[in-house]
């Protein structure tokens, strides 16, 4: 892997990253606490989100929400090259006090309205802004966050237009968010299988084409990464464990440990 640019703070991260020959086994379903900008520049590949699927082009971008599984299914033929900027919203503090900037994310459904292509947008504005973003600067901290508060605008400008359109509606889709919408009960694959009128085989084979995750993974980084919010601002994990869904808070600790590397105490702040 090349790392063009990278920049890390407290409150962001931004990579401009190429795998000459990249490994598909290296890109796996994962969530983030932050939110999420990605520039897709070359590759070949399809990007899943909570079971929707968007087979990518260049210069398109995708936008993910704190705790939105995603991953890409890489061909290993084609260089892979991305700009990635994962952000907490205290760096529009004082600047967006509507949380304008953050509707795009906030506003929608898991696994919709997640990709912009340029058709989405009445200028190419969005265009200036990346291309000042990967720009070399003496001030890497500076120069990502005046282009990506404009950046940010021109999307949610789009998103206002888009969410008139058609919704995802298909199969995964639908087992997806009804899993994300009953991770604090009693998930079982019976219960899901029930629901949708489906057999654990197929239950099982359409959930790992569609998130790149058996259904069980899938519910405990689900579980895990919504816990892990609530600890950090300030629940005892005693009160959180259950309400995600952990019948057993030792089962839930060793979770946590194994996935963090840290006991949950320990993300108190």
């Amino acid at each position: 892997m090349s790392n063009y640019l990278h920049y890390s703070d407290s409150d962001f991260t931004m990579s401009y990253q190429c795998d000459k020959i990249p490994n598909p086994d290296n890109f796996k379903m994962h969530t983030h606490a932050e939110y999420e900008f990605y520039y897709f520049v070359n590759g070949k590949g399809v990007f899943k989100i909570e079971g929707s699927r968007y087979p990518l082009e260049s210069g398109d971008i995708l936008i993910m929400a704190p705790t939105e599984s995603h991953y890409i299914d890489l061909s290993a033929d084609y260089p892979y090259t991305r700009l990635t900027i994962h952000f907490s919203p205290g760096i529009f503090e004082g600047i967006d006090k509507t949380g304008e900037l953050l509707r795009p994310f906030t506003q929608r459904e898991g696994g919709s309205f997640n990709l912009y292509r340029a058709d989405d947008f009445a200028t190419d504005a969005y265009k200036v802004f990346i291309k000042n973003i990967l720009t070399e600067t003496g001030n890497r901290r500076l120069q990502t966050i005046a282009n990506l508060l404009p950046l940010l605008n021109e999307i949610s400008i789009a998103f206002r237009t888009k969410i008139t359109g058609d919704v995802n509606d298909s199969l995964d889709h639908r087992i997806v968010s009804f899993i994300n919408r009953n991770l604090s009960g009693n998930l079982t694959l019976d219960g899901i299988c029930r629901e949708f009128y489906i057999s654990k085989p197929q239950l099982c084979r359409m959930f790992k084409a569609a998130t790149g995750s058996t259904v069980w993974d899938y519910i405990t980084e689900k579980r895990l990464v919504n816990a892990r919010g609530q600890i950090q601002a300030g629940v005892p994990p005693t009160r959180v464990y259950e309400e995600w869904g952990f019948r057993d808070y030792s089962v839930f600790y060793r979770a946590f440990r194994k996935k963090y590397g840290v006991s949950p105490g320990q993300m108190l702040p």
